[in-house]
């Protein structure tokens, strides 16, 4: 499988034919995770070229945190509410060949750029995700395996060349991919707006190609939410599915159906076991991506 194996030291001798990168991290009150991501970014092998942040109508202190990487961050700011709105901003802005993007309470190992840099020498890949690690769980290898497990086989279908699916805190889009399809992206908040632009990039021929050695940490504060709260975040992957019959591929909604209830059985002991790690705090869990306030 494409990307499994780690970048090797020698990678960094050849930057000078490999693609610039630039990150994108939308934001939406995220004081307490923005610091240590961008901490991540920083802490490369080989730097991006280029660090976009998106303050996505931040009312906390995120600015303010922002403060102290102004030297080495682009600040730009979406006043339309909505991850949707953010990440347009920021991959739209963005002078890369190529663009990462990952959330604020993503953690980017010191390998992720260099990795990244050489999945893209392939010149007929469009767009990279991988899988992520949870860092704020106990046992993490459990959900860790779990999310592995899915990703997998959803690399499965509809093919292993050619995927209908992003997974927004771990991925990277070639640019020129992105402003091809960016204009036919839908605009609604019933739909997870990575799983959009991967059924997007698929319908228009992009190869999207799944790297199980590209891991990013995430937090595991979805699962923060009330049952019917993340029972309606895991709905929009039926409803993005649905929505793109012509678009994806023929088994897709049926993936994302199984899916759905999969991780649903999950909930209840992985809350459990989120909230019984010692950086557990009761801060509000994520927010529907595609908008600022949960929906209704």
């Amino acid at each position: 499988m494409a990307g499994a194996a780690r970048p090797s030291d020698s990678a960094a001798a050849s930057l000078d034919r490999a693609p610039r990168v630039s990150i994108v991290v939308p934001v939406h009150n995220e004081e307490e995770s923005i610091g240590p991501c961008l901490d991540a970014v920083l802490r490369q092998t080989t730097p991006a070229d280029e660090i976009i942040v998106v303050d996505n109508a931040s009312t906390d202190a995120t600015r303010a945190r922002l403060a102290r990487y102004a030297d080495r961050v682009v600040l730009l700011t979406e006043p339309r509410l909505g991850v949707l709105h953010a990440r347009d901003r920021g991959l739209t802005a963005a002078t890369g060949d190529v663009i990462g993007r990952i959330d604020a309470d993503t953690r980017l190992p010191p390998y992720w750029v260099e990795m990244v840099r050489g999945l893209f020498a392939d010149g007929t890949v469009a767009a990279v995700t991988g899988p992520v690690t949870y860092y704020d769980i106990r046992f993490p290898v459990a959900l860790n395996a779990v999310d592995l497990v899915l990703r997998r086989a959803w690399a499965l279908l509809p093919s292993r060349r050619r995927l209908d699916w992003l997974f927004g805190a771990n991925m990277a889009v070639r640019a020129r991919a992105w402003h091809a399809v960016r204009a036919d992206l839908c605009d609604d908040r019933r739909y997870h707006e990575d799983l959009d632009l991967g059924i997007h990039l698929h319908r228009a021929g992009h190869r999207v190609v799944f790297a199980a050695g590209l891991r990013a940490g995430t937090s595991a504060r979805r699962f923060r939410n009330r049952p019917a709260d993340f029972w309606a975040y895991l709905r929009m992957i039926d409803a993005s599915y649905a929505s793109h019959s012509g678009r994806a591929g023929s088994a897709s909604y049926w993936r994302a159906w199984l899916t759905t209830r999969l991780i649903m059985l999950c909930y209840l002991p992985f809350r459990a076991l989120h909230r019984a790690h010692p950086a557990y705090t009761a801060a509000p869990p994520r927010k529907n991506p595609m908008a600022a306030e949960p929906l209704p």
